[in-house]
């Protein structure tokens, strides 16, 4: 009898080995980090979480109702005619959706929360090795963006505010990957679920159209409307996306542009509203407050409405260190998108700015991490593969690192 021959299985090439123990490295410090939080604030993912909007919405849904059927007063609940709805943006309800149909509101909503952040590192070190960044490069930026900036905040428990945000950036750095590598459709899809989260997202839509358009110029030389005409499907997905948030605000809100939020009675009750450029005046400077030395000696951190964005995620004063050498320069490769970042971003501060709050309790200042994605695409589009200039990010790593970790256990066990 001839003996059977067995298919050998394929390994994993040398840079695919590399690639991934890089990861591991990255998983692991991270969780190291986590751990460390969790420790003091004993919010380990397996703790109930009282703040699970999303799920108690989700097992709504699945029950055949689009209200929650009754008030949550330790929750940011909009009453309109009688009943009761989360205020939120709804897609983080739609990841909730498989989980509640299994586990009810006993959804282990940290368990995911968790997932959510190394699915982000992992996505943010793809994009720095499409960058063609070596892969102690790579380990140093994904550890800078994730555990060095304010997301640890965000990340390290699933509160309602925070699990939107986490996912946000998920999706965010899942869109400008997808835009890089040439998959318009996935790219505009994740764009649109992020807009889901955080509808301020929107305004990110034109520097993913840029670099789509850049990549496929590269390859074919068509005018814009033949281009139009052949990648039209890449808007199917984002518009049926668009579309089930519009018809879900219409049937509970009578209005598809209405989420909630203008239902909250501080919003109600306030004379401008939620939104006006009245607000600007007062919440521009708290982009850039730097905490007040107390009588004691010790610095006054506040944990309302934010704090200096560039002690809090010292990658934004990366980004301006480089984009300012950029200019200096006059370095002109990819020149539209590098532009077009900046001026993006400061509009999508000056609309945050213009919201009557700036994210209430908090550590640093949340609100701005929606850019953090876009920020670091910034750097990469001006970062060489072996920049001299990182070693003096280093420094900044370690500030972002050791005051949000600090700021982080503070603020949730109220010591400052």
């Amino acid at each position: 009898m001839k003996k059977q021959v067995l298919p050998k299985q394929q390994e994993l090439n040398p840079s695919e080995k590399t690639a991934l123990s890089s990861f591991l490295v990255i998983t692991l410090s991270i969780l190291m980090v986590y751990c460390v939080v969790w420790a003091f604030t004993g919010m380990w993912p397996w703790t109930k979480n009282h703040y699970n909007s999303y799920t108690l919405q989700a097992c709504r849904w699945l029950g055949g109702h689009l209200d929650l059927g009754q008030n949550y007063s330790h929750l940011e609940i909009a009453e309109y005619q009688g009943k009761f709805f989360v205020s939120f943006p709804p897609f983080p309800s739609y990841v909730m959706l498989p989980f509640a149909l299994l586990f009810g509101e006993s959804t282990p909503d940290g368990w995911i929360a968790l997932a959510i952040s190394l699915t982000g590192a992992f996505y943010v070190f793809k994009l720095l090795k499409h960058f063609e960044k070596s892969d102690a490069s790579a380990i140093f930026w994904t550890l800078f963006t994730t555990i060095g900036s304010n997301l640890i905040f965000i990340s390290v428990n699933s509160w309602v505010w925070f699990f939107a945000q986490n996912l946000c950036f998920l999706l965010s750095v899942m869109a400008i990957y997808y835009a890089l590598t040439g998959k318009g459709g996935l790219s505009l899809a994740f764009w649109a679920m992020s807009v889901g989260c955080r509808p301020l997202n929107a305004l990110y839509a034109p520097i993913l159209l840029m670099i789509l358009y850049q990549k496929m110029q590269e390859t074919e030389s068509l005018s814009f409307g033949k281009l139009l005409q052949k990648y039209w499907k890449w808007a199917i997905a984002p518009c049926v996306i668009a579309v089930s948030y519009m018809l879900l605000n219409y049937f509970r809100f009578g209005n598809i542009l209405e989420f909630g939020h203008n239902y909250l009675p501080e919003f109600t009750e306030a004379e401008k509203g939620q939104f006006h450029v009245d607000y600007i005046k007062q919440n521009f400077p708290l982009l850039w407050k730097l905490p007040k030395p107390g009588a004691d000696g010790k610095l006054q951190f506040p944990k309302f409405n934010g704090m200096a964005i560039y002690l809090s995620t010292p990658l934004f004063l990366s980004y301006a260190i480089y984009t300012i050498r950029s200019f200096v320069k006059k370095e002109m490769n990819g020149l539209a998108v590098r532009i077009l970042i900046p001026v993006t971003v400061m509009v999508h501060f000056l609309c945050l700015t213009a919201h009557k709050t700036m994210g209430g309790f908090q550590w640093g200042n949340r609100y701005p991490l929606d850019a953090l994605p876009f920020v670091l695409l910034g750097i990469l589009l001006v970062c060489k593969k072996d920049d001299h200039l990182e070693k003096y990010q280093i420094p900044l790593a370690i500030l972002g690192l050791a005051l949000n970790v600090a700021g982080t256990i503070a603020v949730y066990n109220n010591w400052i």
